[in-house]
């Protein structure tokens, strides 16, 4: 059986730009599209209103991924829960759940609405956060190497410690690498003992070789599997030293997805995002997905 992509749409634009990276990644993946259509929680509005608005937002997203893919099967679902837990019930059988950056009732600027945050950090399969401007699909994908226990404790993410965490991002990003046909950044961002990159003096320079070594040995050590299973992707690392946050967000510049994980914690409810993946979520300029980690 083949899991479909799901496009989380409430009539905003954003929603629309979802369902457009859906239904692409659809192509891509050989996948059917689900587009979903949430109609609850809404006080005061009467149910049979609520429902012919949906109705009227389905079908617009239904027509607008026809027209974009007329070769990839497309169904449209309306659910009566609130956004968040529909998508989050629908990714328990998706390859991936899409959703907007910012939906109707969304502030301008760059900030991410509160389902895609919800649906980020809850799912049980990637979610991918449509933000920027359409790409040409032939950008790098920019994978993200972390160390989330190093992330919790101080909230930075300058590596890897247990790199089996990183193989499920890594899986995905080299995936969406090999059908995109472009090259892949596997990028790690490390820092000195003090918590800010060296000056470049003598001493500081035997340490800033010693903390890429380290970092380049993290980044190889975290993609290994997956470039095994995908030997014509191109990988290029990209150690870089200062704030992990900054340096995904320059990366993401010139990407056409960045791709990070989180992963559980024993006694919380859901995925632990961390400060650098909430940082890229709400400011990234291009897509981003976010992958539960084995």
């Amino acid at each position: 059986m083949v899991l479909p992509v799901v496009a989380g749409v409430d009539g905003s634009d954003s929603s629309l730009r979802a369902v457009d990276w859906a239904a692409d990644a659809a192509v891509r993946h050989e996948a059917p599209l689900r587009v979903l259509c949430a109609t609850g929680p809404a006080l005061g509005t009467p149910v049979p209103e609520l429902r012919e608005n949906a109705e009227r937002i389905r079908d617009l997203a239904l027509e607008h991924a026809r027209k974009r893919v007329p070769s990839v099967e497309v169904t449209g679902e309306i659910v009566p829960e609130n956004a968040a837990d529909a998508l989050l019930s629908a990714g328990r059988n998706a390859f991936a759940l899409v959703v907007g950056s910012r939906g109707r009732g969304g502030v301008t600027g760059m900030l991410l609405g509160s389902v895609g945050l919800a649906v980020a950090g809850r799912a049980d399969c990637p979610v991918v956060v449509v933000r920027g401007e359409p790409d040409s699909g032939t950008e790098p994908v920019v994978l993200g190497v972390q160390d989330e226990d190093a992330e919790e404790a101080t909230g930075r993410a300058p590596g890897i410690e247990d790199t089996a965490e990183g193989r499920s991002a890594a899986e995905f990003a080299f995936r969406e690498a090999q059908r995109r046909g472009c090259e892949l950044i596997a990028l790690h961002a490390w820092r000195t003992s003090g918590g800010e990159p060296d000056s470049g003096g003598p001493e500081e320079g035997d340490v800033a070789e010693q903390g890429r070594a380290r970092a380049e040995k993290v980044i190889d050590e975290a993609v290994g599997p997956a470039r095994e299973r995908y030997p014509d992707v191109v990988v290029r690392r990209r150690a870089t030293a200062g704030p992990a946050r900054q340096a995904l967000l320059n990366a993401a510049r010139e990407a056409s997805l960045l791709v990070v994980g989180a992963h559980a914690r024993h006694g919380h409810f859901g995925l632990q995002l961390g400060l650098v993946n909430h940082a890229v979520l709400h400011h990234c300029p291009c897509p981003v997905a976010v992958v539960p980690q084995a």
